[in-house]
This record gives C-alpha cells, structure tokens and sequence, in this order.
C-alpha cells in the first residue's frame, strides 16, 4: 500500500460517535508530551478533535467527578470502570487509536452520565 492510501483508510475510518468509548493516547495535562493509551467516552465531536471522558479502573480521587459504568463489560470495558466527568478534555483525532470502537455505553449508562455531565454544568472542559 502506498503512503496515501494508507492517510486515506485512516481519515475514513476514524468516525468517533457520542457514547462510544474508543481507545487513544491521552497525554498528561502537566507534561503534554508525555502520556498513556487508555478507554475514553466520546461526549462530543469536532472537526480537529473530540471531547472526552477519561475511562478509569483506578480509585477515584475526591478532586474529580466520576460516573460509574454499570455495564462495563457489555461496553468492552476488561475491568470496573468509571468515566471521569470533570475534568473533560480535548484529544486529537490524530490520538484516537484502532479501527473501531471498543463498544458503545449502554442506554442505562448514557443516562447516568449525562445527568453527571449536566450536575456538573460549567466544571467541565
């Protein structure tokens, strides 16, 4: 395959919907060129960039907002997870990893999380 066949497969497949949770390169805030792959929800979709949730298994830190995901694992989740609600961030397309999605949040979880999204109006990105 050529060099622009390649930038063409990758611009057409990289189509990031509200509610799915995609894997990407998340860089650190405190060291932008520095950072990890991990699951985020897609909240929002924009031209250059996507605004997501973080995905966390971690235990949650009082300084942030989360929201569980019930159904972690219908949603390709490996562990209990929790969506970070605040902070949002912003992440490049260029950043979002694979072909397709992980999974899509359940109906139950869409549900929660934007009521969390809204609770937490203004805190956000």
């Amino acid at each position: 395959m050529t060099g622009s066949s390649d930038s063409a497969i990758r611009t057409s497949r990289l189509d990031p919907r509200p509610w799915e949770i995609w894997l990407a390169y998340v860089r650190f805030a405190d060291h932008p060129d520095v950072g990890k792959v991990r699951p985020i929800v897609i909240i929002d979709e924009r031209v250059s960039a996507v605004v997501a949730a973080k995905v966390t298994s971690a235990v949650p830190q009082e300084r942030y907002l989360y929201c569980e995901l019930a159904d972690w694992q219908v949603e390709g989740l490996l562990r209990t997870s929790r969506a970070q609600v605040v902070p949002l961030f912003q992440v490049s397309r260029a950043d979002v990893l694979r072909d397709t999605p992980l999974g899509t949040l359940t109906e139950r979880d869409r549900v929660a999380l934007q009521a969390a999204l809204n609770a937490a109006d203004g805190q956000g990105l």
